[in-house]
């Protein structure tokens, strides 16, 4: 493969990541004067709007995964959040009750030891030859490590996880060809008689 045609399908990887993401996030305000506000919800898909109500005071709009909206005053708001903190598990926020977020969190915790592992299997490379050097298994963690963490960070919306796993997994997928391509090329080793 030419580098040209592997820079461009790096380009157009990214640029797909790029418009996925932009399509992900954008959050369209459930009324037209509602400004979107950052709190930590229960239910991590879950929005926080807050409106300007026609006596003068605040009310909170939640709009949540399923496409229902909350309206909820700041009391109300605050109980909800209090509860869900006060559950006895200092992880509330990552809402195990649901399966569905028990997989991804196990997609994203497979891919981030893959992704730290490969440092461990380098070194221990290393420390056998003397020397510096990145074995085959290295660039097979990083690849797949990367795989799921882009597909995690996907899920969990999170553009700066995108863009740091979107990039690397070119070249992660380029060395890999390029061993190949070398094992290819070596002799077939002959049999010891």
């Amino acid at each position: 493969m030419s580098r040209w045609y592997l820079l461009i399908c790096e380009i157009v990887f990214v640029g797909v990541v790029a418009v996925a993401a932009v399509l992900l996030f954008r959050r369209h305000p459930p009324a037209p004067d509602a400004v979107a506000v950052d709190i930590k919800l229960p239910d991590a898909r879950s929005h926080a709007w807050l409106q300007r109500q026609p006596d003068g005071g605040l009310l909170y709009l939640i709009s949540n995964p399923d496409g229902a909206i909350e309206r909820l005053p700041s009391e109300q708001l605050a109980e909800r959040l209090y509860k869900s903190a006060s559950n006895g598990s200092s992880l509330w926020f990552l809402n195990f009750s649901a399966p569905t977020i028990m997989i991804w969190i196990g997609i994203g915790l497979l891919g981030q030891l893959l992704f730290t592992g490969r440092m461990l299997v380098q070194w221990i490379a290393s420390e056998r030859q003397g020397k510096s050097v990145v074995p085959p298994l290295f660039w097979w963690m990083s690849l797949v490590g990367s795989l799921l963490l882009l597909a995690y960070f996907l899920w969990r919306r999170d553009p700066i996880g995108l863009l740091g796993q979107a990039f690397g997994s070119f070249v992660y997928l380029k060395n890999i060809v390029w061993i190949l391509a070398d094992a290819r090329q070596q002799p077939p080793a002959l049999a010891a008689a």
